[in-house]
C-alpha cells in the first residue's frame, strides 16, 4: 500500500475512535450531572479524579486505537524498500519511539477533553454546548490530530531510509508520492528531480530526507529501482512547476523558488 493510502486509512480510524471516546466521555459526565443527589462539587471531584490511563485509554478504548495505529506503522515497515544494512534492534527502537510518542499524544488529548468538560460543567453548559466547545479546541480538532499522525507516520517511513543511508550513502533516491491539488510547491519541485544521492539531496533540499515537504507531507525519498520508477509523475511535475513559473510571470511577479521546511526556518 502506498504511503499516502496507509496514512489516510490510519488517520480515519484513529479519528473515528477519538470521536466515539469523546462522545462516551460526554455521556458519562452528563449522566453524572443528572443524578438526583449530585451537586457541582461532587461532579467536579469525580471528573478531576478520573485516571486518564485507566478510563480514557482502557475503558473508552483509546489504547486499542493506538494499537491499531501502530499496526499501520508496521504496514509502513512491511512496505519499505530495503537497500542497506539495518538491524532488528534498530527497527524496534524506531517503532518504540513512535509508540511512546503516540501514547503520550493520546493521553494528552484525554486530559484536554477532561478540561473542556470541566469548563462546560462550570459554565452550566448543556450537552450540545459542551460538544461544540470540544470541536473548537485547537488541540483536539480533527485537522490538528491529522497533522500529528500524518507527520509522525511519514517521518517514521523516512527514518527507515535515513537509517539505511548510513551504510549506503551513494544509493540513488527518487522522490515519490501523489501529485494533486494538495501537493506543496516544494514537493512539486522535488518530484520533477531525477535520481539523486543523499549528498545531492541535502545540498539542494536541506532537511528533505527527514521532513519531506513539511508537516502533513505524504512524500518520501525511495531507492531507485524498477519498482520505484517515477517517470510519469516526474514529467507531470515538470509541467506543473513550469506552470507555477508562468503564472508568476503573467502576474508580473518574480518567481520564488519553493523552500524546504529547514530552509524556511533558517531564512527567518
Amino acid at each position: 500500500m502506498a504511503l499516502a493510502d496507509t496514512i489516510d486509512s490510519a488517520v480515519a480510524d484513529f479519528q473515528a475512535s477519538l470521536e466515539e471516546a469523546q462522545e462516551e466521555f460526554l455521556t458519562d459526565v452528563q449522566e453524572l450531572r443528572e443524578e438526583d443527589d449530585s451537586n457541582l462539587e461532587e461532579v467536579l471531584a469525580v471528573i478531576a479524579g478520573i485516571s486518564i490511563v485507566d478510563y480514557w485509554m482502557q475503558d473508552l478504548g483509546m489504547q486499542k486505537a493506538v494499537n491499531r495505529l501502530m499496526a499501520s506503522f508496521d504496514t509502513l515497515l512491511d512496505d519499505a524498500v530495503f537497500f542497506g544494512a539495518v538491524t532488528e534492534s534498530q527497527l524496534i527502537s524506531l517503532r518504540d519511539v513512535q509508540q511512546s510518542a503516540m501514547v503520550r499524544f493520546t493521553e494528552d488529548i484525554g486530559s484536554k477533553v477532561r478540561l473542556s468538560l470541566v469548563q462546560g460543567v462550570l459554565q452550566n453548559q448543556n450537552r450540545d454546548q459542551i460538544r461544540r466547545a470540544l470541536l473548537q479546541d485547537l488541540d483536539v480538532r480533527p485537522y490538528q490530530v491529522e497533522t500529528i499522525i500524518e507527520t509522525s507516520m511519514a517521518t517514521y517511513s523516512r527514518s527507515l531510509t535515513l537509517l539505511q543511508l548510513q551504510d549506503s550513502p551513494d544509493q540513488k533516491l527518487i522522490y515519490t508520492g501523489p501529485l494533486d491539488s494538495k501537493t506543496r510547491p516544494v514537493c512539486i519541485r522535488m518530484l520533477k528531480e531525477p535520481s539523486l544521492t543523499q549528498e545531492q539531496i541535502e545540498a539542494k533540499y536541506p532537511g528533505a530526507l527527514r521532513d519531506g515537504g513539511g508537516f502533513n507531507c505524504r512524500h518520501e525519498w525511495q531507492p531507485l529501482s524498477p519498482n520505484t520508477s517515477n517517470k510519469d509523475t516526474r514529467q507531470k511535475a515538470k509541467v506543473a512547476y513550469q506552470g507555477m513559473m508562468d503564472k508568476a510571470k503573467k502576474k508580473g511577479r518574480s518567481f520564488k523558488v519553493p523552500k524546504t521546511l529547514q530552509q524556511y526556518y533558517e531564512s527567518k
